[in-house]
């Protein structure tokens, strides 16, 4: 489980090395990050709760987690100021840690659907867990890009990735111990659902508006990030 969750650190690392001060590079990674996580939704969230339950089931439950996270993104400061250069780096902070919380929660629930597969359908262990760490690199990308360029550090991005990783193995060990549950109630659904209204709030009102601040082209880094979603989804 640690080494399949490592992998979000690949993506976190190409941050690193595509580092530039150039803020059109920073709109371009943002809109990247979008596009990744409106594929992730489109092609694999809505679908699976979709199969597993119901259209208005997904509605209802993409409507709590939307309201959720817009509510906690409350509880975090926003920083408008479009001159001023340290309000800058704070507000992309903020974009950093409202994508933190969607993508922690779906890793947890990543985590709780590995272990619950492995304890009732063995033979698409691989497959998932090669799903797994090969998406996990943009999403690496998606959570790495806002932080590092609003706060320059290294370090500190590695600690904000190390969260996102944590999480999948906090999954894990929920689904180790509550399989049975967890198939019973179909909770894994249901947390999918509201991952899914959490990750929605993400991709419209933080990273569209931040990408498009920094480059009014960032639709084409958009269509790249669901491109490369749907190529790793194929493979």
């Amino acid at each position: 489980m640690l080494l399949i969750s490592l992998s979000m650190f690949v993506g976190t690392i190409l941050v690193f090395i595509i580092n530039s001060k150039k803020e059109k590079i920073l709109g371009h990674l943002i809109g990247f990050s979008a596009g990744i996580i409106i594929s992730l939704l489109v092609f694999d969230i809505f679908s699976e709760v979709i199969e597993e339950s119901s259209f208005l089931v997904l509605i209802i439950l993409a409507l709590i987690g939307y309201y959720l996270s817009k509510n906690l993104d409350k509880l975090i400061p926003h920083h408008h100021a479009h001159k001023d250069k340290d309000s800058k780096s704070k507000n992309l902070l903020h974009v950093g840690l409202i994508t933190l919380i969607g993508i922690v929660l779906h890793n947890l629930t990543e985590g709780i659907a590995l272990f619950t597969i492995i304890e009732h359908n063995e033979e698409i262990v691989i497959p998932f867990i090669i799903g797994i760490v090969i998406h996990n690199i943009p999403l690496g990308i998606a959570l790495a890009s806002p932080i590092y360029y609003s706060t320059n550090d290294k370090k500190k991005t590695l600690i904000y990735t190390l969260f996102a990783v944590i999480s999948t193995m906090l999954g894990g060990i929920i689904g180790l111990l509550c399989s049975d549950l967890f198939i019973k109630y179909n909770l894994t659904t249901y947390i999918l659902g509201i991952t899914s209204g959490m990750l929605s709030y993400v991709v419209v009102d933080e990273l569209l508006p931040t990408a498009k601040k920094y480059n009014k082209k960032f639709i084409y880094s958009i269509l790249l990030g669901i491109i490369c979603m749907l190529l790793i989804s194929i493979i």
